[in-house]
């Protein structure tokens, strides 16, 4: 029997009065949560400590890392956020700057102000005839770590959309100079289990990252606000990380989350196969099944191989409008909740994001399969029209780029003054200004505001995205850096 369970039941099962937190006393007052009160407990005697777990917690632990074929594993109940914060806290005591891929999540940009470390930014690659960034550039990468010292590599992969970058060269070119790498993978905790398999790509784990951060409530069957941090090899101080991880993660950390992470890794261990064949198959048959549509189309790594794109995830299923459809994802991710009731992950300019996972039901699938079917004759039926009046589709970037004039720390320390967007070309911001999701910075404080990236918030807007960060941006003004 698996060790939370057992160890929990224990307590629920027992006549011990808990003259100690939480206040509840483990007396529901929620009738849908009665069976979680009853378990939920503090750091008692007999039931071990997760910052330094010598019992059941280690046992969990050690089983986790053996799954994902890790050195050590850690339990996060903070998120991949606390896990990032921790994973770049690890290695800022070490002398040179950060190399991070532009389009990392936000708690990286955190990080970035908390340490106070000076970085140089990858950008990842694109395609015009795509919507959205691809891979991290090796090239790019390997000129920049062969005129500079630097103490840790960071990048996302896979990204929300799913894309894969080619960690183990990555990994490869980065550990020949003796620098470590830390891979936000929080969207890719599957891969720990399934990856490598020929269908998925592999984790970074087997990549050779130094650190790999993953959500488990993300892609796993685990509650949200869980996840892992894997640690290997000889480039990271684990003790400096485990410190790290005591500072980020709540001192009462929650057992009902810590259970949920245990339940959800043993299920996916005890039915590995069965479960990645049944996935497998539902993806395969979608992806064959949305090969005929005209007006949509998902995006496959088959078309882009050797380009843009390294590797991709098939469990996230990037739904793309074609262009002169005359529609937005915006239009298409409200259509498909209030027609068809079914929510998207995510929804951009051009397309929408539907995540999956091996909990994903066949009846979930083929009524997606069957509403895009329904939407995709209609845009045919409409498509005189909807299109849009100028044929030709100006190809952007889907990322702007940005010039950094201050570090984030000196930037939000700095004087600002308020200005409208209209008139902060050139001002460097104050603020972080992003889309969320995915709740990557399209600005970061520090940076110089360009008018590729005002014409680009502009083009989100009119999209009907929800711009968040500056704490007056609904009035169109943002904090930057005071010219005095």
């Amino acid at each position: 029997m698996k060790t939370f369970e057992s160890k929990l039941n224990q307590i629920e099962n027992s006549n011990l009065y808990p003259f100690h937190m939480p206040g509840h006393k483990r007396r529901p007052i929620n009738s849908q949560l009665a069976s979680a009160y009853v378990r939920d407990i503090t750091e008692i005697d007999g039931f071990d400590n997760l910052h330094h777990p010598t019992d059941f917690i280690r046992l969990e632990e050690e089983f986790a890392a053996k799954l994902f074929g890790a050195d050590e594993s850690f339990y996060l109940i903070n998120g991949s956020s606390c896990g990032i914060l921790a994973a770049i806290h690890s290695i800022s005591n070490v002398p040179g700057r950060l190399l991070v891929a532009r389009n990392c999540h936000k708690s990286v940009f955190n990080a970035l102000y908390l340490t106070g470390k000076e970085v140089d930014y990858i950008y990842p690659e694109w395609d015009e005839d795509y919507p959205f960034n691809g891979s991290a550039c090796v090239d790019q990468i390997k000129k920049m770590i062969c005129r500079e010292s630097y103490a840790g590599i960071i990048f996302t992969s896979p990204t929300y959309e799913g894309i894969v970058s080619d960690i183990e060269k990555i990994c490869e070119l980065a550990h020949s100079y003796h620098i470590p790498v830390v891979v936000d993978e929080a969207h890719g905790a599957h891969l720990g289990i399934w990856g490598g398999d020929g269908f998925f790509p592999k984790s970074a784990i087997q990549c050779g990252a130094d650190i790999v951060i993953q959500s488990t409530h993300k892609t796993l069957p685990a509650m949200t606000q869980t996840a892992l941090l894997h640690v290997q090899g000889k480039l990271i101080d684990r003790i400096i990380l485990k410190h790290q991880l005591t500072i980020f993660q709540s001192s009462s950390p929650s057992y009902i989350l810590m259970e949920s992470i245990s339940d959800a890794l043993h299920f996916c261990a005890e039915r590995k196969h069965e479960l990645a064949e049944a996935y497998t198959k539902q993806l395969e048959d979608f992806y064959d099944e949305t090969a005929s549509l005209k007006n949509l189309y998902l995006f496959s790594n088959k078309d882009t191989q050797g380009s843009f794109v390294y590797d991709h995830d098939p469990g996230k299923l990037v739904i793309c409008i074609r262009d002169n459809v005359g529609m937005t994802g915006k239009e298409l991710g409200l259509l498909l909740r209030e027609k068809y009731q079914l929510q998207m992950e995510m929804e951009e300019e051009n397309y929408v994001i539907a995540m999956t996972s091996v909990m994903d039901t066949k009846e979930g699938f083929q009524r997606l399969l069957a509403a895009l079917r329904e939407i995709d004759r209609e845009l045919s039926n409409q498509l005189s029209d909807r299109k849009r009046e100028n044929g030709d589709i100006i190809k952007k970037r889907p990322f702007p780029y940005s010039r950094t004039r201050l570090t984030i720390r000196d930037a939000m320390n700095s004087k600002s003054r308020e200005y409208y967007l209209k008139d902060a070309k050139d001002k460097i911001s104050a603020e972080f200004i992003y889309l969320y999701p995915p709740g990557i910075p399209l600005v970061v404080p520090g940076e110089q505001i360009t008018q590729e990236v005002l014409d680009y918030l502009t083009e989100k807007g009119d999209a009907g995205l929800k711009i968040q960060g500056p704490a007056k941006i609904d009035q169109g003004i943002i904090s930057c850096v005071s010219d005095e």
